[in-house]
C-alpha cells in the first residue's frame, strides 16, 4: 500500500473516530460540566437561612427588615422559610451564637400573615457547655400586615447557671411539615429589631441592617439537589479537563433535570451504548460509598441500565466504567436515558463525603488535554504489555517531583499503589510484581505535578 493510500486511510479512520467520539458525548447533557448558571441571593449576615429569604425596606426603625417565606421549588432557596443562629438536629439544636447573660425575655417586631391551619414558630434555647438550660418554643397564627407589632417571648431557665451559647430561630411556617410541594408557601413573616429584656447583651446583626450576597452556581442540564446550607452540586476548578467540574458534597443525589427528580427517562439518546464512562475523585467519610447509575428507556419502559459502587478513597482523577446490561437480545434501541450520582443511599450518607465528576461519555473515554509539551513526565512506557506478573514502568522526569503510580480496575477501584514517592529529575525504569491481579484490562495512572497520564495494562494468565 503506497504512502498516499495509507495516509488517506488513516485520515478516514480518524474522522470516523472523531464522529463516534462526538456521538458518544453529545447525548449526555453538559457532559464536560462546563456550563453553569449563576444566581445571586442577598442573605442577612451571620444568619443561617432556609426558604425564600428577602430583604425588605423600610424596617421597623432602620433601612431593612427580613422577610421569611417557604419555597418548594428545586433550587437553593428551597425550604420552610426560616432564619437561625445554630443548626437544627432533629429535636436538638447544634451550635448557636455566644451569649452569657440571663435575659428575662426576647423582644422583636413582626408583621405576618399566617395561612389557615399553619403556625409560625419562635425557638429560643440557652446552653452551657452544650447542655440546654432553657428550651422555649412559641407558636403564633393570624395576620398583622399593616405595621410592625412588638412581641415578647419569655425565657424559662431550668437551672441557675449562666449560658455560654444561644440557639435562636424564626420560621414562617411549620418547619417539619414536609419538603417539596408540602411546604406552605402562603405564610410569611417580616422580622426586625431583636433585643432582650434584663440585659444589654444582644446577638449579632439583630436589626438586619447588614447583608451579604451569596452566589450559587447551577449545573445546566442537571438537577441540583438541596441541603440545609445550599446546593450540594457545586462548581469547582479542580478539574480533570477544561475549566470546571462537578463537585458533590454532603447528602447528594443528582440526575438530569427534565423528570422532576424522579427515576425515569430524562434526556434523549439515539444509540445503544454498552457503557457509561468518565473520570472521578472520591474522598469518603464514615464508610460512605459513591454510586453511579445509568438507566435506559424505550417509550417510557426500562430497557437497560447498570451501576457501580466505589468505597475507596481516590485522590487523583481516575477513569470509571459503568457496564450497561440490556433486558433483551438483541437489545431494544433506547430513546432516552438518565444518570444518577449519589452517596450511599440517596440523601442518607454517613458523613460529609466529597466527589468530583468530569468528562462523562458513552463507550469512549474523553481524555484530558492536560498532557502538553509542558508536562512533568515527558515520556512513559509500560512493558511487557500484555503481562502475567512482572511489569516495567519507564519514564523521564523533567524536574524533581513527587510521582504516584497506581493501578485501577475499570470500575475505578484502586488495585495496587506501585509508588508514591519523591524522585529527582532523570530517567527511571521501575520493575513491579503485579501477579495478584487477575486477568483483565486495568488502567495505570501516573501523576506528577500537573501531569496525569493514563496507560492501559492487559493482564493475562
Amino acid at each position: 500500500m503506497n504512502f498516499l493510500l495509507k495516509n488517506a486511510l488513516r485520515n478516514i479512520i480518524l474522522i470516523f473516530a472523531i464522529i463516534y467520539c462526538n456521538i458518544s458525548i453529545a447525548q449526555i447533557p453538559n457532559w464536560n460540566m462546563e456550563s453553569w448558571t449563576t444566581t445571586n441571593k442577598d442573605i442577612p449576615s451571620q444568619w443561617l437561612t432556609f426558604g425564600a429569604i428577602t430583604k425588605v425596606s423600610p424596617g421597623q426603625t432602620g433601612s431593612y427588615a427580613v422577610k421569611l417565606q417557604g419555597n418548594n421549588s428545586q433550587d437553593f432557596n428551597n425550604g420552610p422559610g426560616a432564619i437561625l443562629y445554630g443548626t437544627p438536629n432533629g429535636n436538638n439544636f447544634d451550635g448557636g451564637t455566644p451569649f452569657t447573660a440571663r435575659p428575662d425575655s426576647m423582644v422583636c417586631y413582626l408583621k405576618y400573615s399566617i395561612d389557615a391551619g399553619d403556625t409560625a414558630w419562635v425557638i429560643i434555647s440557652m446552653k452551657k457547655n452544650g447542655v440546654a438550660i432553657s428550651n422555649d418554643l412559641y407558636l403564633y397564627t393570624g395576620s398583622n400586615t399593616s405595621s410592625f407589632k412588638r412581641m415578647s417571648f419569655k425565657i424559662n431557665f431550668m437551672s441557675g447557671v449562666n449560658p455560654d451559647t444561644m440557639f435562636i430561630g424564626f420560621t414562617s411556617t411549620i418547619p417539619n411539615s414536609g419538603s417539596g410541594s408540602q411546604i406552605n408557601t402562603k405564610s410569611w413573616v417580616i422580622l426586625d429589631n431583636i433585643s432582650f429584656t434584663g440585659t444589654t447583651q444582644n446577638i449579632p446583626n439583630p436589626d438586619f441592617e447588614n447583608w451579604t450576597t451569596q452566589s450559587t452556581y447551577s449545573l445546566n442540564g442537571w438537577e441540583n439537589k438541596i441541603s440545609s446550607t445550599g446546593s450540594n452540586v457545586m462548581r469547582t476548578t479542580d478539574v480533570y479537563a477544561g475549566t470546571y467540574a462537578m463537585k458533590l458534597q454532603g447528602y447528594t443525589q443528582t440526575g438530569t433535570n427534565s423528570n422532576n427528580g424522579n427515576w425515569g427517562p430524562t434526556f434523549p439518546v439515539t444509540s445503544t451504548p454498552i457503557s457509561l464512562k468518565g473520570f472521578y475523585k472520591f474522598i469518603p467519610q464514615n464508610g460512605d460509598s459513591l454510586d453511579i447509575y445509568i438507566g435506559l428507556w424505550k417509550n417510557g419502559q426500562g430497557v437497560g441500565g447498570g451501576g457501580i459502587n466505589s468505597q475507596s478513597t481516590v485522590n487523583t482523577y481516575t477513569p470509571f466504567l459503568v457496564p450497561i446490561n440490556y433486558n433483551s437480545t438483541p437489545p431494544q434501541v433506547p430513546d432516552s436515558a438518565t444518570i444518577q450520582i449519589q452517596f450511599r443511599s440517596g440523601n442518607n450518607p454517613r458523613g460529609l463525603s466529597i466527589a468530583y465528576i468530569d468528562n462523562l461519555s458513552f463507550d469512549q473515554f474523553i481524555y484530558s488535554s492536560i498532557v502538553t509539551n509542558t508536562r512533568q513526565i515527558s515520556q512513559i512506557n509500560v512493558y511487557p504489555n500484555p503481562t502475567s506478573s512482572l511489569m516495567n514502568v519507564k519514564f523521564d522526569l523533567k524536574s524533581s517531583e513527587n510521582v504516584s503510580i497506581i493501578i485501577y480496575d475499570l470500575k475505578g477501584q484502586q488495585m495496587i499503589k506501585l509508588t508514591d514517592a519523591f524522585f529527582e529529575s532523570g530517567t527511571y525504569d521501575l520493575n513491579y510484581n503485579i501477579n495478584t491481579l487477575s486477568c483483565g484490562i486495568y488502567t495505570l495512572v501516573t501523576h506528577s505535578g500537573t501531569t496525569i497520564l493514563h496507560s492501559k495494562v492487559l493482564v493475562i494468565k
